[in-house]
């Protein structure tokens, strides 16, 4: 071996054991910014193959005097730069009208009708709702119940979290059938194709793997027309 040799190794070798802390160090960020284990552990599996496979991609060429620095280790952690975009079948309701898809849906709801940022059941409901976030389906809505699971919905679906806001100023949630003659807090919406699920959880409550159970008053499912 070569003095030059022994020197490129010695440098692939560093830059390695770098690179290497980095990724320890992005890792552990991501897990303690998870609000609870569950989430902690899935962020650590859906970042850390995908960033370990760009980092050995990287560093495998270091020898061959591919090695950029810092920037090239920042890009093959990351990824290429790529701009957000909503999973098919998942873009947020403006309008339309919708039947129920099911008999326990015709039952309690009827058809919905959407109009912008309202929902209009035919069993008299009605909702006003402002953005609330954006959920993916492998999330917890409640202890060991994923959206996913529930909807029958991919793991990478959007679920669109919507806040029910009052009907008019002063005034508070207004009473529901779909919730038992109680107020809705939240209502989380799954649009695919010619289908809407809906899913309304009761005031007071942060929807996440925390959630009681008896915070959700219902799932009902609708077709457009």
């Amino acid at each position: 071996m070569t003095a030059a040799t022994a020197r490129r190794s010695q440098t692939a070798m560093k830059r390695l054991a770098g690179a290497l802390s980095f990724v320890c160090l992005v890792l552990f960020l991501i897990a303690i910014e998870q609000r609870h284990t569950v989430a902690a552990w899935e962020a650590l599996r859906d970042e850390a193959a995908p960033a370990a496979r760009r980092l050995a991609a990287w560093v495998a060429g270091l020898p061959s005097g591919a090695g950029d620095g810092f920037e090239g280790l920042k890009t093959a952690i990351r990824g290429e730069d790529r701009p957000l975009a909503a999973v098919a079948g998942s873009a947020a309701i403006l309008r339309g009208e919708y039947g129920p898809a099911d008999e326990s849906t015709r039952e309690a709801a009827g058809s919905l009708t959407v109009i912008g940022a309202e929902l209009r059941f035919e069993n008299g409901d009605s909702l006003r709702t402002r953005p609330l976030r954006i959920a993916f389906g492998r999330e917890s809505f409640a202890p060991r119940q994923t959206f996913a699971a529930r909807l029958d919905a991919p793991a990478d679906a959007q679920i669109e979290l919507r806040a029910v806001v009052p009907s008019g100023r002063g005034q508070g949630h207004v009473p529901l059938n779909l919730c038992g003659g109680g107020p809705a807090g939240v209502a989380a919406l799954l649009h695919r194709g010619s289908r809407v699920d809906l899913m309304l959880f009761r005031p007071g409550f942060v929807i996440d793997g925390e959630t009681p159970p008896s915070a959700l008053c219902g799932v009902w499912s609708f077709a457009a027309r």
